[in-house]
């Protein structure tokens, strides 16, 4: 028989507060794509820079060339880093809210005052390579199943979550924050 306690956040309740963590979405055949594409980065960037350098030195063409595809492969390594090990942690402590979105420490932090976090709900935002409202899903980037309003704006997390579990943490935040189910 399959275990029911089968989600991939986890919670942690400690005397500060509740910790969730939840890893980044991951599609396995992207995350190894993309990977692959950037041994075929590698050659192409070390061949730019040996016709910059050593191939009849500085040509506008090769610069511009060079510049465009680095930030491609930036773009590629920072996607490839937080497929593989990025984590979205939301802490729900006293008075306030911490949304973190990190890659080894780094990335983006928010925090809220607790009391202004309103409409916690289920997102149900599309995760497919042909949809329209959520074009970098297949990335693991892009709106989460768990959404709320904070003034004038909405954040989500949980992109790679099951509905399911979704729908359980959003109890479980709304309980923490005591706000109406």
């Amino acid at each position: 028989m399959e275990n029911t306690n089968n989600g991939k956040a986890k919670i942690v309740n400690s005397m500060l507060g509740t910790e969730i963590s939840i890893p980044s979405s991951k599609n396995w055949f992207v995350l190894l794509f993309g990977t692959a594409w950037l041994g075929g980065w590698y050659f192409g960037f070390k061949n730019g820079l040996s016709m910059l350098f050593f191939d009849g030195g500085p040509n506008g063409f090769i610069i511009f060339w060079l510049l465009a595809w680095s930030i491609g492969g930036i773009f590629v390594i920072g996607t490839l880093l937080w497929g593989y090990f990025g984590i979205e942690k939301m802490y729900l402590k006293k008075d306030k809210v911490e949304l973190r979105k990190n890659v080894f420490g780094l990335g983006i932090n928010k925090e809220f005052k607790k009391s202004d976090i309103k409409n916690v709900q289920f997102n149900n935002g599309k995760v497919a390579h042909s949809s329209k409202t959520n074009n970098f899903s297949v990335w693991g980037l892009g709106e989460g199943k768990i959404k709320f309003d904070y003034g004038m704006k909405t954040y989500s997390l949980g992109l790679g979550l099951d509905d399911a579990e979704a729908n359980h943490l959003i109890e479980l935040i709304k309980e923490k924050l005591a706000l109406p189910k």
